[in-house]
This record gives C-alpha cells, structure tokens and sequence, in this order.
C-alpha cells in the first residue's frame, strides 16, 4: 500500500546517478511515504513532539501544506496544541516553535503557552547555554533565530568554546560527530556568525575531513547513514557550498547521491528508524537547511486518494530496517522508547560514538 501510495504519484526513487539539489522526485516519494504513516491523532507514525515536528519540515520542504495533513479531522495542527503543554526543556521548546512556524502557528501563542518565553526561560545566562549538550544547545539558538528572536551573545560564545581541538568539530563525551558538528555551524552562522569566523572554518574543514569513502557521513567512515548525512547536506547549504558538487565525490559518488541511494521502494530511507531517516532526508534533498525548511514555499497540494491511516498510540513501526546508529535524535530532548525497545533519548539521539565507543558500550547523545 505505501508503495502503491508512491507509485500514485509518479516519484520513485530515481538513480543514483541523476542526482542533484532539489531531488524532488525523492523528496516527493518521501513525502507520500511520510503521509503514509499518518496516526489518527495526527501524527506522523510516532507520539514523539521532536520526530513529528522533524516530520512537519519534511512535508514543508517538499512544497506541501502540514497543516491540511488531517485524518478525522487530526492534523500536526492539532498534534501539537495537544503536546504542547509538556514542552519543557529549551531545546524541545525551540523546535516546537519551528514547528509552529512552518504551520502557520504563532510559536508565542499555542494554547496559552509562549514556547519563546520557555526557550529563555531556560536560558543560563552566567553559562551561556540552554542545555547541557551541544545538540540542545544549537537547537535553542536556530528555534531563537529562525523564528525572529535574539541569540544571545554569550550563547554563541558559549558553542563557540566547546568545539573541539584539533579537529574543528563538536559532539559528546569529547568525541566530534558529524550531526552535531552539522548543527552547531548552522545555529552559529544563523546567529550571525559569519562564514570566515574561525569557529565556521574549523567545523567546516572537519566536515571535509570526516566525509566517508561512500560519499556520506556516519559515525564510522566506512559506513555512512541517511540522518548524518542529510545533516551535513544542510549545513553544506547553509555554507552556500554545493554539496552535489564534484569536490565532494568519494569514489565518484557524491553526499546528494549517497543519500538518494539509500531510499527504499516505499518511499523511506533506510535507517535504525525509517520514519526518523525519511524525516531528515527530505529537506536536505530539497536543498532546504534546518533554519528555513519551516519557510519552504507551499507549491503543491496532496493527492486525493490516501492511504489508509494507522493508529498511533506509540511509535509504529515502519519499513524495513537495516543496520545504522542507534536511536535517532529529534532534538526534543525528551526520554522514550525506541521502537526495539532500547533506552532512546529523543530529542538528542542516543548513538554510540563509534566503533571504540560501541566496544566500550558508551551512549551519547545526539
């Protein structure tokens, strides 16, 4: 049915080789699937606020209207004033409001709740930062700046001194990672940080360095995934740089080409979540960046037919799953279950560093 779904549009994925900024025939493709999974309550395949709103910029990036997404009624509209109450932290409050933007919502007014005054609510102003990870501190800063609001000098000072030497990049526990690296240089830059900053050109060079013998990125170069790469697709174009580009080919492929190669016959991309990887694989393909996916002009509207909604009292699981990083991040910052059971934190994934980390079982998150 979701391949049917797919196929109704005339969006398969396409080869590898045709690849380029925007993919729409994936994005679309992606975007049918996406719908697909929709719950009754509106939401997309999971009750988790941060996938549904990563969800939410997917559907915006593909050119379509979340907000007219409604089964019963049910929308991310209504998904969210429902969820929005127990938004706590700054991260999940931020990404909560990019979410309310790209549907039409007031991020200050949703159910009597300003999820801006929660972001600087939990703002230390002593430390300079909103969480106590990088991850949530970069999601704070672009849910401020990408909505209209001020970052805070001190809290780009404060992303600033936990970039990591020698590398240039950022992450957990002392190890760099190319998804937070991703994050932190777009919350940076829409800050107001400019490009030739030394912060911008060491995170830059570390992406450089880090990119896989695939084309992608991961946590072990020789094997990429969806998410990161997509992440760093973003701040590529967030850098102004053309991540479909010759200098960025790994054995002839480029990142935009990887990552077309890894979607799947229903429309998905392969991932420990295929939800969760789709979510993130749509606006970098539409060459939107995690600041202006939100913004992403409506062109299109859904086709008639649908398929028939899942229920969705929790995650559901979708696809079929390959072997990739553990539980995926939202960048909500709240604790869940993963759909195979393992402890996830789902707003900043929980992953393994890499394979030292893996043989240490050390979790991070992401």
């Amino acid at each position: 049915m979701l391949f049917a779904a797919a196929a109704a549009l005339g969006v398969l994925p396409v080869l590898v080789a045709t690849a380029a900024l925007p993919e729409t025939s994936a994005v679309l493709s992606g975007s049918a699937f996406i719908k697909s999974i929709q719950g009754a309550d509106g939401s997309y395949g999971t009750t988790d606020l941060g996938q549904n709103v990563d969800a939410v910029f997917a559907v915006r990036a593909a050119g379509y209207d979340p907000a007219k997404d409604l089964v019963g009624g049910n929308g991310p509209v209504q998904f969210l004033t429902a969820k929005v109450a127990g938004v706590a932290s700054p991260a999940a409050a931020a990404k909560a409001a990019l979410g309310a933007r790209a549907l039409g919502m007031n991020p200050k007014a949703i159910a009597g709740i300003d999820l801006i005054a929660r972001v600087n609510q939990g703002y230390d102003p002593a430390k300079g930062t909103y969480g106590g990870d990088d991850f949530s501190q970069s999601v704070a800063m672009l849910g401020l700046a990408c909505t209209g609001n001020t970052v805070p000098p001190a809290a780009v000072a404060a992303l600033k001194s936990t970039q990591l030497a020698p590398g240039g990049g950022w992450g957990f526990g002392g190890f760099a990672d190319p998804d937070t690296t991703a994050i932190a240089l777009q919350a940076l830059l829409a800050s107001g940080t400019p490009k030739t900053d030394s912060a911008i050109t060491k995170a830059f060079a570390y992406l450089k360095s880090s990119q896989g013998n695939d084309g992608g990125w991961g946590f072990d170069p020789s094997e990429s995934n969806a998410s990161s790469t997509a992440y760093v697709i973003q701040a590529l174009i967030a850098l102004g740089e053309n991540p479909d580009a010759a200098g960025y080919e790994r054995g002839g492929v480029t990142p935009v080409q990887f990552l077309v190669s890894q979607q799947q016959p229903n429309g998905s991309f392969k991932g420990f979540d295929a939800a969760y990887a789709t979510n993130q694989a749509l606006p970098a393909l539409a060459g939107r960046t995690f600041c202006n996916a939100p913004d992403s002009p409506v062109t299109r509207t859904r086709p008639a037919a649908a398929a028939t909604p899942v229920p969705s009292p929790s995650a559901t699981p979708v696809a079929s799953q390959t072997a990739a990083p553990k539980p995926p991040s939202t960048g909500t910052g709240e604790r869940s279950k993963s759909a195979g059971g393992l402890p996830a934190i789902s707003g900043i994934a929980v992953l393994c560093a890499g394979a030292a980390a893996l043989s240490a079982g050390r979790w991070r998150r992401r």
